[in-house]
């Protein structure tokens, strides 16, 4: 019989951990060997996930068992859990293998192809599932425990270095980024660098990519507004004082902070120039590039993108700022809001519901974790009464969860006093008072979610495509709820 096997771990240091692949494959053959199978071809796929199919050596091994010129009577693996850790993955994995009359062999788990056999085997790949998915929880519920203590889960940012301890490990200044790092908050607030040049700046002194160039202009503006280098520690909702010692000062920070405010506004991961909405959007009419925008102190004006790299590539003039906004004002005093307010109410409605539903649920589990640690302080105490808990170890562990239930109490703090105004729309009659009342952080999303495509010229706005329900095309339920949802977003925010 003709044998394929398929070895996999999860990460590259489980390579070198028990049941790994030379492990995997040596049980295999030797399976194979004793029943006199021929192993036609082995499939190793080290450091892949098995919670998701999308795996290069899975599909070749698939495309393989696909193959009618090359027949395979086996596919064979040292557990069930190698192949997929998802039940409806499994699921298709087995059906492809069912329809070619393939086999499904495990080394340490005994299949059959009866009735009975077919149900241990949904077993067997239900708690695969079930591991996986509890493995998750529990690792994400220890990163949040460290997180509230003030420690950081994952690699530190750039300027710092973790260092191994006796409990674990240390998050510690670099001794040569770190000091970079401090210099490029006070050279960017001197406000004589822009980002790029701030960039070439820090190469210069020694801060690279790991190219040997300049860092990204998008990376230097996450690092200049990383609370992290306050001392702070900002993971998901959680905000908590970090135990690391900061690079930077509060007040240097803030400066720095205010100066990208006036510079950018933070939009879909990238800085966006303020009273630009059509940035990043807007087609150009000559070649179809996208426009960025430039200010100066005579004008402000949009320009095609692919000048920026080459001239020649597209011939283009400057288009006027004014020129094309006043056009979209024009374009959108035209759009009625008489036939959608009530359903962008509602999605509004809708959206606030949810976002304060969510707020309750961050308050309520912040509130059980304050009550868990209040019944591991009161279970500590009662050891110390009892003599079985040091007054040292007692005092330090008293302090811990004094400290991460003040946290707590913070967050939830915070929490219960943010609470968003309602807003309405039934005194808007066209799209265009709906976007006047926008911050202009939130104008670029209203466009882009009234909007599929704006084409613009030297002349201005040369063409238009409107999504549903504006568009006055045939009636798209689909389409015309997913407009009237993301507008309710936006507003609702």
């Amino acid at each position: 019989m003709n044998c394929l096997t398929y070895a996999r771990v999860s990460t590259d240091k489980q390579a070198d951990k028990e049941l790994s692949i030379p492990a995997q494959l040596q049980a295999m053959r030797q399976y194979a060997q004793q029943r006199n199978w021929q192993i036609r071809e082995e499939f190793v796929e080290p450091g892949a996930s098995a919670r998701t199919a999308d795996r290069p050596v899975l599909r070749q091994l698939l495309s393989k068992c696909r193959d009618q010129h090359d027949p395979v009577d086996v596919v064979l693996v040292h557990k069930i859990d190698r192949l997929a850790r998802n039940v409806a993955d499994h699921a298709t994995i087995r059906a492809l293998l069912q329809q070619r009359k393939i086999r499904l062999v495990s080394v340490t788990e005994n299949l059959d192809d009866t009735t009975s056999g077919a149900l241990v085997e949904n077993i067997m790949a239900a708690i695969a599932e079930f591991y996986s998915a509890n493995l998750a929880d529990e690792v994400r519920k220890g990163m949040r425990q460290k997180v509230l203590r003030g420690g950081w889960p994952h690699k530190p940012p750039r300027g710092y270095i973790s260092t191994p301890t006796i409990n674990g490990s240390k998050i510690e200044p670099h001794p040569i980024e770190g000091p970079l790092v401090a210099e490029a908050f006070e050279l960017f607030t001197s406000g004589w660098y822009s980002m790029k040049g701030l960039a070439h700046r820090l190469e210069r002194a020694g801060l690279k990519n790991a190219g040997g160039g300049p860092i990204s202009q998008s990376y230097l503006h996450r690092l200049l507004t990383n609370p992290f280098y306050v001392g702070r520690v900002r993971w998901g909702d959680v905000d908590v004082p970090g135990q690391h010692l900061p690079l930077v000062s509060r007040d240097l920070f803030e400066r720095a902070q205010q100066l990208i405010r006036s510079r950018f506004r933070a939009l879909g991961g990238r800085a966006r120039l303020e009273g630009f909405p059509l940035r990043g959007f807007a087609i150009c009419a000559n070649c179809r590039g996208r426009l960025t925008a430039e200010r100066h102190a005579r004008w402000d004006y949009y320009r095609c993108c692919r000048r920026s790299y080459r001239k020649s590539n597209c011939t283009a003039r400057f288009v006027n700022a004014n020129r094309a906004h006043a056009d979209l004002r024009h374009i959108l005093q035209q759009i009625s809001l008489s036939t959608v307010a009530d359903s962008v109410n509602t999605a509004i409605d809708r959206r606030q519901q949810e976002q304060e539903a969510t707020q309750h649920k961050r308050i309520e589990q912040l509130r059980r974790e304050d009550a868990e640690l209040m019944r591991t302080e009161m279970r500590l105490t009662d050891a110390f009464v009892a003599g079985d808990v040091s007054p040292d170890v007692y005092r330090l562990k008293s302090a811990e969860v004094r400290k991460q239930r003040d946290d707590l109490k913070r967050l939830a703090s915070c929490e219960s006093t943010t609470r968003q105004p309602r807003r309405r729309i039934e005194t808007a009659t066209s799209l265009w008072e709906v976007y006047g009342r926008l911050e202009a952080s939130r104008q670029a999303l209203f466009i882009q979610t009234v909007f599929k495509t704006i084409v613009l010229a030297p002349e201005g706005i040369v063409g238009s495509v409107l999504n549903p329900p504006f568009d006055g095309a045939e009636p798209n339920t689909e389409l015309e709820s997913k407009t009237i949802d993301q507008l309710g977003q936006l507003l609702a925010a």
